[in-house]
């Protein structure tokens, strides 16, 4: 946990030092004007995101074990994943939804950056920890996509035969930040109950003094989705970020946004419960295959051919080119793979068991691993 803490603080402290190195070389240091005081906004931002932290490293050493986002948010969060990157993959260019994050990323100013920051890593370990299935769940910014996610995690449940009465799909909204009582409840999580309703009361107090975060409906708020294993905080679980489901639908992929991304989280649990923890790309490029195969088979989403490549370019735009998640291309051809799985069968109906279709996958996976000749040639 500390680790991940470090890795944030160098990344803010890196983009502190790139700032003072442009005022340094546009004002001779004779001039250099004072620097501004902070505010006490600012004071508020620098308070929360400590207590953010201090949330984080206090929490269990397995608590985020197995939790592992859609792709890598452009805006880091204390507890955030890091993932080892090799340097850019040569030729490759980041999916459509990754390239737009940035984008989003790219506007924010330094406070609002350090206050999304902090309070998404806030909602996130309250949907991951508190927030239960057994009240009712909206999903969407509207609830305009509740009836689909509740339709598709009852097919997930009956289609793979995995232990399913236990996976809980769960809705991440930023507007929960808005409440005293839930941020309250999460800190508590990782710090004493004092402290605890301090920060809860400063983080509300916080997500309204930054107009920017739109009371908690920025869409880099919510904009990703996660699957937890048993032994987590919270237990099995998928969460959905309204963020990411508004953004999908932005860039046309509204018609598969909510099948897809669930089928694909439920993939992770497909890994889970066979204990399979790669420490590869098939981490993320394994659920893309299943699910994928949950969409094109007869008994699952049953989609026809044009929805299927729908699908294999959704994965494609979530790829990244940082030997992290799989590219683009990769992503997409392990979304693909499934597809032809559950259309190539001899019977339509018959369902691969999930350890069979991990197996299967695992024997392919270094062949969708293959750099394209536009990439190879870039290389030299």
């Amino acid at each position: 946990m500390r680790k991940r803490t470090r890795i944030l603080g160098r990344t803010l402290a890196a983009a502190g030092t790139l700032a003072a190195l442009a005022v340094a070389t546009a004002v001779p240091a004779a001039a250099a004007p004072r620097a501004a005081e902070p505010t006490s906004v600012d004071q508020d931002i620098a308070q929360l995101y400590q207590d953010v932290q201090d949330l984080y490293n206090g929490l269990p050493a397995n608590a985020l074990r197995g939790v592992d986002p859609l792709f890598d948010s452009p805006v880091k969060r204390p507890g955030q994943q890091a993932h080892a990157a090799q340097g850019p993959i040569p030729g490759c260019t980041p999916g459509a939804l990754l390239t737009y994050a940035n984008g989003l990323a790219a506007k924010l100013t330094p406070t609002e950056g350090k206050a999304l920051s902090a309070l998404s890593g806030i909602g996130q370990l309250y949907t991951q920890a508190i927030a239960s299935d057994k009240t009712p769940q909206v999903f969407g910014t509207d609830g305009q996509y509740t009836p689909r996610a509740g339709s598709t995690i009852d097919k997930l449940r009956g289609f793979w035969d995995i232990e399913s009465w236990n996976i809980q799909l769960v809705a991440w909204k930023g507007t929960d930040l808005g409440s005293q009582e839930r941020v309250t409840q999460t800190f508590k999580l990782g710090l004493d109950p004092k402290r605890a309703a301090e920060a809860g009361a400063l983080a509300v107090k916080v997500l309204y003094e930054v107009p920017g975060l739109q009371g908690g409906r920025h869409p880099l708020l919510t904009l990703n989705a996660f699957s937890a294993p048993a032994e987590s905080l919270g237990g099995k679980r998928i969460m959905l970020g309204d963020g990411l489901l508004d953004v999908v639908n932005h860039l046309g992929f509204d018609d598969v946004s909510v099948e897809a991304v669930v089928g694909h989280e439920y993939g992770h649990q497909v890994d889970f419960a066979h204990k399979n923890y790669p420490e590869n790309e098939s981490s993320e490029m394994g659920p893309d295959a299943y699910g994928g195969y949950f969409g094109a088979h007869a008994k699952g989403e049953a989609w026809n051919a044009r929805t299927q490549q729908e699908v294999t370019y959704l994965d494609a735009s979530i790829g990244d080119c940082q030997h992290s998640h799989g590219t683009p291309d990769q992503r997409k051809a392990a979304g693909a793979w499934g597809e032809k799985q559950a259309v190539s069968q001899n019977n339509p109906n018959r369902i691969v068991p999930s350890a069979k279709m991990i197996e299967q996958f695992q024997k392919v996976y270094p062949k969708l691993m293959q750099p394209k000749p536009a990439a190879l040639a870039a290389a030299h």
